[in-house]
């Protein structure tokens, strides 16, 4: 709840990559991989030589799916939590410069560890 309203919204935070500020970070404890667009790419620093090849299709972006360009493990740094963490770059426009999936979560100690039901 945001105040005493319920909402639904993103969660949007700000963080630095290398030396460059990154604002609209968006956090999504659904995903299962942490995203960098094409076009963000180039601007924090991430040289395509660095670029490993992924295997992955990304789904939820059309309807067939794509592969990543590559993948590169990058420093995200939020406050005073600091992770290194793979990062995939896609070629689709988004509306956020980052997104931090539930690997960016566990990598920065922040997801709830499994319940035990036994």
């Amino acid at each position: 709840m945001l105040g005493s309203k319920p909402h639904n919204r993103p969660l949007f935070v700000t963080g630095y990559i290398r030396k460059w500020k990154v604002n609209c970070i968006l956090v999504d404890g659904g995903s299962a991989v942490n995203i960098v667009p094409k076009s963000m790419r180039g601007d924090l620093g991430i040289m395509v030589e660095e670029l490993s090849k992924s295997r992955t299709i990304m789904q939820g972006f059309n309807l067939k799916g794509q592969h990543p360009i590559g993948m590169s493990r990058v420093e995200l740094t939020m406050g005073d939590l600091s992770m290194s963490s793979i990062f995939h770059v896609i070629n689709t426009k988004t509306s956020y410069k980052l997104l931090l999936g539930r690997h960016g979560f566990m990598n920065m100690g922040l997801y709830p560890p499994l319940c035990d039901t036994a």
